[in-house]
């Protein structure tokens, strides 16, 4: 009888499969990777389409129930800063961890304007990084661990650095759910399917790593000015080249499908279900 295949293996062939799948229809433009976040104004108009919504979020009201003001935190793959700048002004200090330097810039550069002098910056995979850290009290990492082939490192690496309580939040449902019919129609055939967040749980647990996961509401962060800028969004989604025919025939499907509110479009949808998972650190009771 065949054994069961780690999970680490399964997470690994799903993600390489999706990510080559990605580079194969966009050869050379960076398939979610660092090159993508650096490439010209994406970080600015990410941190346009989400805004300032860290506060209202299911991760964000679980992390402050395990901080306080002397509470150091590592947020990895930081990004743009989203729930860096929210945690600066209530904890000792973050560290912003991330391998872009365009969307590390943007998280500077915000810093710098709001006054915020308690975030330090790493401009840095997690990988190459996470043993050198001073442990924090509280490590997260929201909506990236399904990007990265080799999780169980990863995570083992969060482990390491936590003294406190860990936090990876990611999709409950396909993230492909909403696009796929755009994706068949433009591709003729289904999208790779991602690792979801059983597989990083069961990663943990062959860690020997005892997660907790909720399952909760997160409202929808997405939202475009025009439909100019939607289309835009969805051809780097779908992995189409940038040419008039595609960007009309793209913006022709999306034009009914959008729904407007308060002046901005945004998917015919309102909250998608999260997953939280958190466990206690392995540097817990370490000085």
């Amino acid at each position: 009888m065949l054994g069961r295949m780690r999970a680490a293996t399964r997470w690994r062939r799903l993600v390489e499969a999706r990510l080559a799948q990605v580079e194969q229809l966009s050869a050379g433009r960076g398939a979610m990777g660092t090159e993508y976040w650096n490439a010209r104004g994406r970080a600015r108009r990410y941190v346009a389409a989400v805004g300032e919504t860290a506060e209202r979020d299911p991760l964000f009201t679980r992390m402050r129930r395990v901080t306080r003001r002397s509470s150091t935190v590592i947020d990895v793959g930081a990004g743009t800063g989203r729930f860096t700048l929210a945690l600066a002004s209530r904890v000792g200090s973050v560290v912003a961890v991330d391998p872009s330097r365009a969307m590390l810039g943007v998280l500077r550069r915000a810093a710098r304007q709001r006054g915020i002098g308690t975030i330090r910056c790493v401009e840095a995979r997690w990988e190459d990084v996470a043993g050198t850290l001073e442990p924090a009290d509280v490590v997260v990492c929201s909506y990236v661990l399904p990007l990265v082939a080799e999780a169980e490192p990863f995570l083992a690496g969060m482990h390491q650095a936590c003294r406190g309580r860990a936090f990876v939040a990611m999709n409950a449902m396909s993230a492909d759910a909403l696009v796929d019919p755009f994706w068949r129609h433009f591709h003729g055939g289904p999208r790779r399917p991602a690792p979801t967040y059983l597989d990083a749980a069961e990663i943990l647990s062959d860690l020997g790593v005892e997660p907790e996961v909720e399952v909760v509401e997160l409202r929808s962060l997405v939202g475009y000015p025009d439909l100019r800028a939607a289309a835009r969004h969805y051809r780097e989604v779908l992995a189409l080249p940038d040419t008039a025919e595609v960007r009309a025939e793209l913006r022709s499907l999306l034009d009914p499908w959008l729904v407007e509110e308060r002046g901005t479009l945004r998917p015919p949808i309102t909250t998608t279900p999260m997953a939280v998972i958190s466990w206690v650190g392995g540097a817990a009771g370490r000085p």
